[in-house]
C-alpha cells in the first residue's frame, strides 16, 4: 500500500510521531517520578496505620477494645474482624495493593495475604499476625484512592488525543495555503484569469498571497498586451496584402497564370497564419466551447488541404465517429501535424487513421515515414 505522498500527510505524521515520542516520555517520568513514589507513599502510610492499630488493639483492655474498634471504623473506616474469614486473593492489576502488601510485609517480617472474602465482595481485606492474635481489618474498595494504571490510561489518552488533534490542526494550516496557491499557480499557468487570494493569516502567507496576486496580474496584462500586439500586427499586415492582391488583379495578362496563381496561393498563406496565429493567443485567454462533430469529415477537410502541396495522403473513412471537440483547435493542431508530416516526411506517403478506443475515446493517428526525432534530441 502506498502512503500518501502530500505535505499534509507527511506534515501530520511527523507531528504525530513527535507527539506520541512525547507522550512515552511523559508518561514513563511520570510514573517514574510522580505516580509510582505518591502511590508506594499512600501505601505506606496505610500500612503503617493497620500496624499501628493492630498493635495499640493487642496493648489495650479488652473492655476499651470496643471504644477503639468504633473509633477505627468512623475515622478511618477500618473495621476489625473477630470471626475467621477465609481470603480470596485479589485478581485485579492493581499495583496500590502489590506495594501496600509489601510495605505491610517490610514492616512485619512475615507474608500477609489482602483479598476479598464472598460475602464482601465490595470490601479489601488483610490478616495481620500481632502477637497471639491474627487480626482481620477490612476497608472499602473505594477507599484505595490511588490508581496508577488508570490515572495514567487516561492521562495518556487525554495528552495523545490532544496532539493528535493539534497535529491535524497544524498540518491543515500549513498545507491549505499551499494546496490554494498550487491550484491558483494551475490557473495561471494555462493563462486563465485567475481571481485575487484571500490576503489573511500569517504574515508570511500574507506576503506570499501578495506577491503571487501581482504577479499573477503582470501575466495578465502580458497576455492581454500580446494579444492586442498580435492583433495590430495582423491588422498593419492585412493592408499591404491588400494591396498586393490588387496588384495582382491589375497584372497585364500577359503575366504568366502559373506565377499569378502562386503569388496568390501564398497570400492567401499568409493570411492563414495571421489568423491562426491571432486565434491562437486568444485561445490562450479563452478556451473554444466543444461541439459534436464527425471527426472523419473534419479530417477530410484538414487532408484536403495539403493535397496542393503533392503530398500523398492516405486516408480510409471509417463508420462515423462522432465525438465533442473544440473544432478549430483539433483543426490546427492537425494541420501542424500534417504539415510536419509533409516536411520531414521525405515525399513519402502519410497515413491517417481514425480508431474507436474501447473507453469510448478516438485516436488520430498520423504516420509519416521520415527518419524522426534523433533520440539525443
Amino acid at each position: 500500500m502506498k502512503l500518501p505522498n502530500s505535505l499534509f500527510f507527511r506534515t501530520a505524521t511527523t507531528l504525530t510521531i513527535a507527539s506520541l515520542v512525547l507522550v512515552g516520555i511523559t508518561m514513563a517520568s511520570l510514573a517514574r517520578f510522580v505516580v509510582i513514589p505518591v502511590s508506594k507513599q499512600s501505601a505506606d502510610d496505610l500500612a503503617a496505620l493497620l500496624i499501628l492499630s493492630a498493635q495499640t488493639w493487642v496493648e489495650l483492655p479488652p473492655q476499651t477494645r470496643p471504644f477503639f474498634e468504633h473509633e477505627l471504623l468512623e475515622i478511618h473506616q477500618l473495621k476489625l474482624i473477630h470471626t475467621p474469614v477465609t481470603l480470596t486473593p485479589l485478581k485485579q492489576l492493581n499495583p496500590y495493593l502489590d506495594f501496600l502488601e509489601e510495605a505491610i510485609e517490610h514492616r512485619l517480617g512475615n507474608p500477609v495475604t489482602i483479598g476479598y472474602n464472598q460475602e464482601h465482595s465490595d470490601s479489601i481485606e488483610v490478616d495481620i499476625p500481632m502477637a497471639e492474635h491474627k487480626l482481620h481489618f477490612s476497608f472499602p474498595a473505594d477507599r484505595v484512592g490511588a490508581r496508577p494504571p488508570f490515572a495514567l490510561l487516561s492521562i495518556s489518552i487525554a495528552i495523545l488525543l490532544l496532539a493528535i488533534i493539534t497535529a491535524l490542526i497544524l498540518a491543515l494550516r500549513l498545507s491549505r495555503p499551499l494546496a490554494v496557491l498550487s491550484a491558483a499557480t494551475t490557473v495561471v499557468g494555462r493563462g486563465k484569469k485567475q481571481l485575487a487570494l484571500p490576503e489573511t493569516g500569517p504574515d508570511e502567507i500574507i506576503n506570499l498571497s501578495q506577491k503571487f496576486n501581482h504577479m499573477a496580474r503582470e501575466v495578465a496584462e502580458l497576455l492581454e498586451n500580446r494579444t492586442t500586439l498580435l492583433a495590430g500586427i495582423s491588422h498593419d499586415l492585412r493592408t499591404p496584402l491588400t494591396r498586393l492582391k490588387l496588384t495582382l488583379e491589375l497584372m497585364p495578362e500577359s503575366v504568366e497564370s502559373e506565377f499569378r496563381q502562386s503569388l496568390t496561393e501564398d497570400i492567401d498563406e499568409i493570411e492563414h497564419r495571421l489568423r491562426e496565429v491571432l486565434q491562437l493567443a486568444r485561445g490562450v485567454e479563452q478556451q473554444e466551447q466543444a461541439q459534436e462533430l464527425d471527426l472523419g469529415k473534419l479530417i477530410i477537410e484538414v487532408i484536403s488541404g495539403h493535397q496542393h502541396d503533392g503530398a500523398q495522403i492516405h486516408y480510409d473513412p471509417v463508420t462515423p465517429v462522432v465525438h465533442s471537440v473544440p473544432r478549430e483547435t483539433l483543426k490546427r493542431i492537425l494541420n501542424n501535424l500534417l504539415e510536419n508530416a509533409v516536411r520531414y516526411g521525405e515525399q513519402k506517403p502519410i497515413s491517417v487513421q481514425l480508431q474507436q478506443e474501447i473507453n469510448g475515446q478516438p485516436r488520430i493517428c498520423i504516420f509519416d515515414q521520415g527518419p524522426g526525432i534523433p533520440e539525443e534530441e
